[in-house]
């Protein structure tokens, strides 16, 4: 099948990518070990060591953005796709603050590795406001803080001679602003629903508005419009063709986090890299949990046994999977994923300055995205 060669294409440039970046991010975690107070060291190692690890999607699509627009040196696009992993692990930090997450790309996260730190440390709290966990998560705001800013410097330093750099620096600054806007909406938007001034059609319709914002500020503006793009304006593209790009990625975007939602509470928790169900405790307004909310007052009121439980059972997550399965909403996040997808194709397929090589690469990626169980 033509599919198999697409992905092939994809995952030999994505394999060659993160190969090249690996190299290069372990030679900037060595540096960024250092600091000369050794309290401060310790986090700046947990940052670094937190660096290691992930997929490194976002750095490899830098990349291929970069050779769309006819980069010649691969290697020319490595500290910008640096800065923007240098960014995610900043803002992964500040998510697993927000999510009372436990760990991260198998690691334990850095607010519950300093609180376990404290404990065994026998460290006694000397403000009576403060426990364990306060200090551990304002320190991990600040590591996090502190990856966000890196990743700006990064790209100040090693492209302060191109003319394009408060472009680079302007469009990176840009992406970082949508993304904390739609965490923001993720993070508000189960409580604003309950504004007691709106009538049931208008939390429907505002609870799949957000919905849909969120998929597009804090997935598609993060992991794919954005990363592609800053690639795409370091090699030279012209506007007008950037825009056609981004308006491919952007579906692309959001069926990556219809199929996260999916993975979210489907998944095998071997292969999430996070807790399976975590997306229940956290009450996350998810296209399942939308579906249900908008077209099943019956389901819903089953879901809400479960959605916002401090713990979630294996039992309670099996009847979560069966209300999401029974009620048509896998189903429909399912439909509405694939048509993505099939957007995504159409927009490619017209998109005839383009290669044929990079169009294969760009399907090939499709069929990744299709496919992942994580």
């Amino acid at each position: 099948m033509a599919s198999k060669d697409d992905l092939k294409a994809f995952l030999s440039f994505y394999g060659e990518s993160t190969a090249r970046l690996q190299k290069a991010a372990k030679a900037y975690n060595r540096n960024l070990k250092k600091d000369q107070n050794p309290i401060v060291r310790m986090f700046r190692e947990d940052l670094a060591d937190l660096n290691e690890g992930g997929k490194m999607l976002r750095g490899a699509l830098v990349a291929l953005g970069y050779r769309l627009a006819g980069g010649e040196n691969p290697a020319d696009s490595d500290m910008l796709a640096l800065a923007f992993e240098i960014f995610q692990t900043g803002v992964l930090i500040h998510d697993d603050i927000i999510d009372n997450a436990e760990t991260r790309r198998g690691k334990f996260t850095i607010h519950r590795r300093y609180e376990h730190r404290l404990g065994a440390r026998g460290i006694r709290m000397v403000a009576e406001v403060d426990g364990p966990r306060d200090v551990a998560r304002s320190a991990a705001i600040c590591t996090g803080d502190l990856g966000m800013y890196l990743a700006n410097l990064c790209i100040a330093q090693h492209y302060s001679e191109n003319p394009k750099l408060g472009a680079l620096i302007g469009y990176f600054d840009e992406t970082v602003i949508r993304t904390i806007r739609g965490e923001l909406l993720d993070v508000v938007l189960p409580y604003e629903l309950q504004d007691s001034s709106f009538d049931e059609e208008k939390r429907k319709e505002l609870l799949e508005k957000s919905v849909r914002d969120i998929y597009h500020l804090k997935t598609s503006c993060y992991s794919v419009i954005g990363p592609l793009h800053l690639g795409m304006m370091l090699g030279g593209m012209p506007e007008d063709r950037m825009r056609a790009v981004d308006r491919f990625a952007d579906e692309l975007g959001i069926a990556y986090q219809i199929m996260d939602d999916i993975l979210g509470i489907y998944a095998d928790a071997g292969y999430l890299g996070k807790d399976v169900g975590s997306d229940i405790a956290e009450f996350k307004q998810t296209i399942l949990w939308m579906y249900v909310r908008n077209h099943d007052p019956a389901s819903t009121e089953e879901l809400l046994k479960y959605y916002g439980k401090k713990r979630v059972s294996k039992k309670d997550l099996g009847e979560v999977r069966r209300i999401f399965s029974e009620s048509g909403a896998l189903d429909y996040a399912r439909s509405a994923m694939d048509a993505c997808y099939g957007r995504a194709r159409r927009k490619l397929s017209r998109m005839s300055f383009l290669s044929a090589e990079d169009k294969q690469i760009l399907r090939g990626f499709i069929t990744w995205c299709g496919g992942r169980s994580r």
